[in-house]
């Protein structure tokens, strides 16, 4: 008897235990919505991230994705706030509550699980790492650069990547390393190394808002490795992640499903249960996670899907006019994959 009331005290703990842990991840949602405004990380050096525009308005891919989340939680794309992240500050502003996502720019590695209070969500797109250069006059190949200093941040995939690259093409590179990308990047600027190395999207950004026009810096059409590019949140926070991955994927989903911002209402009142489902005709599995049926709706209309977006801020659209490889949908030989809503 005595046993018996040993083990129901220990399974009472347990469950209470399990009741807290539901508790503390669904408060995450609930804050936001206290808050009245979801907040996302992202880096305000490059415009292809987020910027504000002279009437007030925000762009870029990061700030595309925040209004997504906004719609969802809000039922308007107003209520969000782009924070400025650095890489190396990531976890503590997840930690803090400063943010309630990180988007691009966030890195992602093995020890940056086992290490860090955070946890991916999805990849957001795929960047590649890149070298922008000084150029030399008649270069055709990375031989030209052989032996030359190349600006990095210490302690990094990048910088791992880059010694890897150097010792299987015999190009005798020197890391120069920095603790923080905005030294490394300051270091090129004031010409203490030809070459930095970094994700082309923010090697393009400085191209294109330091060396506009000119003919003496030049982004290397090498790639040193493929770097997916994740959404992060905190790791005690698993019910904004199911929230976030699943507002994410149906942006995926509706362009797997050819929907767009010029034909969603054609798909209003779909036979495909996954879109009936996606657009809100059949509410019940957005309202499980708590947010609006109908926010998908309103987003593509506004925004666009997957595609639409990508191809706004960073594809043939945008200033940086990035071919969309490997994130284009699997159909089209891309990496970018999404599943179904049901």
């Amino acid at each position: 008897m005595k046993l018996s009331r040993l083990i129901l005290c220990f399974l009472c703990l347990g469950l209470g235990n399990v009741s807290d842990a539901f508790a503390a991840a669904d408060a995450g949602l609930r804050y936001i919505q206290t808050r009245g405004t979801v907040r996302c990380g992202t880096d305000l050096r490059s415009k292809f991230y987020a910027y504000k525009d002279e009437d007030g308005f925000w762009h870029g891919f990061d700030a595309d994705i925040c209004k997504a989340i906004s719609l969802a939680v809000f039922n308007r794309s107003d209520r969000f706030t782009m924070v400025n992240v650095s890489q190396e500050d990531i976890t503590r502003a997840l930690s803090t509550n400063k943010i309630d996502v990180m988007l691009s720019s966030a890195p992602f590695s093995a020890e940056r699980e086992i290490t860090y209070k955070s946890m991916p969500v999805d990849i957001l797109y795929y960047d590649q790492q890149m070298f922008l250069a000084r150029k030399i006059e008649g270069a055709t190949s990375m031989e030209a650069y052989k032996g030359a200093k190349v600006c990095v941040v210490s302690d990094t995939d990048d910088y791992h990547n880059l010694v890897n690259y150097s010792r299987a093409y015999k190009l005798d590179l020197v890391p120069l390393p920095f603790k923080l990308q905005q030294r490394a990047t300051e270091a090129f600027l004031l010409n203490r190394c030809p070459l930095l190395t970094g994700n082309a999207i923010y090697l393009k950004n400085i191209l294109t808002a330091r060396f506009d026009g000119s003919k003496d810096v030049e982004l290397l059409p090498e790639s040193i490795a493929l770097k997916p590019v994740y959404a992060i949140v905190a790791k005690d926070n698993n019910t904004l992640r199911i929230i976030v991955k699943w507002i994410f994927n149906a942006l995926k989903l509706a362009e797997e499903h050819n929907i767009n911002s010029k034909n969603v209402n054609v798909y209003i009142g779909s036979k495909d249960i996954s879109v009936q489902n996606l657009l809100g005709d059949n509410p019940h599995l957005w309202n499980k996670f708590g947010l609006n049926p109908n926010w998908l709706r309103k987003a593509i209309e506004d925004l666009g899907n997957y595609g639409e977006i990508y191809e706004r801020n960073i594809g043939k659209d945008s200033p940086l006019m990035m071919e969309r490889r490997e994130n284009n949908l699997l159909r089209n030989r891309g990496l970018i994959s999404s599943q179904p809503f049901l």
